[in-house]
């Protein structure tokens, strides 16, 4: 018998950058002045907090949460 897990599963964290969806975490590297107020290196949660702050719009489906 097979045991559950407790952990929801991965979703991607995208963000639309011209005409491709490129990770996060990617464009967390290219735009490290928005955090230079976290120590460490960010979530991918924190990055689209800054995201939606800097006027990103949200969207959340079973397998990933993107970001445009």
């Amino acid at each position: 018998m097979k045991k559950q897990s407790n952990r929801r599963p991965y979703k991607k964290h995208l963000v639309l950058v011209g005409k491709n969806y490129i990770p996060v975490k990617d464009w967390y590297r290219n735009n490290p002045k928005h955090f230079e107020h976290i120590s460490g290196v960010p979530t991918s949660n924190q990055i689209g907090t800054v995201l939606i702050r800097l006027g990103f719009g949200r969207t959340d489906t079973d397998t990933e949460i993107s970001y445009k």
